[in-house]
């Protein structure tokens, strides 16, 4: 038997595998979106960097270094170098204290460096004799970069909050229908081993009370020995009808066909003409159908006619009625109409009668045999022909099921 405790450890393993997975593909796609504006402002700044080289060059070329040099960008820093030494470099008034480093070792790329506080981009070049060095504060870039760290960091952490209320939420959703199987299950055992042990109790007491009489005859004990093997016939049919609800309860195949409808139950009711007449009842069926033939599982459905036509032979008395009547009220369905004037069900019992097990009341104080798993059955049934049933019963008076039949079962 499961263990709540699985349970709790099932709802915890998928709370962190969601949080996990969230979590992952949200640092992933920061990663992405970091890298690919890190890129992306790199990238601009490179370019203005190479739009100042050449705007550069195109006065260097036509102009002297006794004249100044015209800056795109008047917060750039340019040097040039004649020979090794500084042959022109441009004022900054933003670092005229504070002149970054010099560093003429990497030629012809840009990279990037700090120095007291400030970040700089820089890219050397070589022009023959002459190199020229560009160099611009990027502290501005830096920042706004470092802020999307931070936000994206802050989405995570705020994004995984949310997940995991998400994933509590979803997971306790998730688990509700297997907690619901899981107590269905622990109940059907219970009442099984309940309903079971009853008929081994009378029969393993009616063996033993036998036992302690060696000396009597056969005809001595007929009534303990009749006893005995009503409750071993009631005690086969309940595995049987367990088997059965076992077998609808897991497989939901459905061999479909072409049935006429009207015919099988003509069939069905030639096998009960006699049975009524035995038990003096009266038994009835007529049908208003225009469109006989339907498309369903004809071993299923006949099952289920059965299961409800047994139950009403079995509920009823001597000079009680069933009837059964097919009609054809919709256009893509049929409803069979079960009707008899038995014993009844009291109102607040009929929204139970499907579980399993259960006995109603009025079945019990009357000793009437029954396992309680025939109309468990013919509810599995319908469920997979997707068949609708409606009840409506009176004590005294007797039940009516409608029974709902869809014409073409997709």
């Amino acid at each position: 038997m499961i263990n709540k405790n699985v349970f709790t450890s099932t709802k915890n393993h998928l709370i962190k595998m969601y949080i996990v997975v969230v979590g992952s593909f949200l640092i992933i796609f920061s990663i992405f979106i970091y890298s690919y504006f890190r890129g992306l402002t790199y990238s601009g700044i490179d370019s203005e960097i190479n739009d100042e080289l050449e705007y550069i060059v195109s006065q260097f070329k036509r102009t002297s270094f006794l004249n100044p040099i015209r800056l795109k960008d008047p917060k750039d820093m340019v040097y040039v170098y004649e020979d090794d030494r500084i042959s022109y470099y441009t004022q900054n008034e933003y670092f005229d204290e504070l002149l970054p480093d010099r560093r003429l070792d990497k030629k012809n790329t840009f990279f990037k460096y700090t120095e007291n506080g400030y970040t700089f981009r820089e890219l050397n070049v070589d022009m023959g004799r002459y190199q020229i060095q560009i160099i611009r504060n990027i502290d501005s870039e830096m920042n706004s970069l470092k802020q999307l760290t931070s936000v994206l960091i802050i989405g995570i952490l705020i994004s995984v909050i949310i997940t995991y209320f998400v994933a509590v939420y979803l997971t306790r959703k998730a688990l509700i229908p297997i907690e619901t199987a899981w107590r269905n299950q622990a109940k059907f055992i219970q009442d099984a081993s309940h309903e079971l042990r009853t008929p081994i109790t009378i029969v393993s007491s009616k063996l033993e009370s036998m036992l302690k009489s060696p000396e009597n005859t056969v005809n001595d004990e007929v009534e303990t020995i009749a006893t005995a093997m009503k409750e071993t016939r009631r005690l086969k049919k309940m595995i049987t009808d367990l088997l059965s609800l076992t077998k609808e309860d897991s497989i939901v195949k459905v061999n479909l066909e072409e049935i006429d409808l009207e015919k099988l139950l003509e069939e069905i009711s030639e096998d009960y003409v006699d049975i009524a007449e035995f038990q003096e009842k009266k038994f009835t069926f007529h049908s208003e159908l225009k469109n006989k033939v339907i498309i369903t599982d004809k071993n299923k459905l006949r099952q289920l006619i059965l299961i409800f036509i047994d139950n009403a032979f079995k509920y009823t008395k001597l000079g009680d009625e069933i009837v059964l009547e097919l009609k054809e009220d919709v256009e893509d369905e049929v409803t069979l109409i079960i009707r008899d004037t038995g014993i009844g069900i009291k109102k607040e019992e009929i929204p139970f009668i499907f579980d399993r097990f259960f006995r109603s009341e009025n079945v019990r104080n009357k000793d009437l045999e029954g396992s309680g798993i025939g109309l468990s059955i013919a509810h599995m049934i319908s469920l997979n022909l997707s068949i609708e049933i409606d009840v409506t019963s009176d004590i005294g008076i007797g039940t009516t099921f409608e029974i709902s039949i869809p014409k073409k079962l997709k």
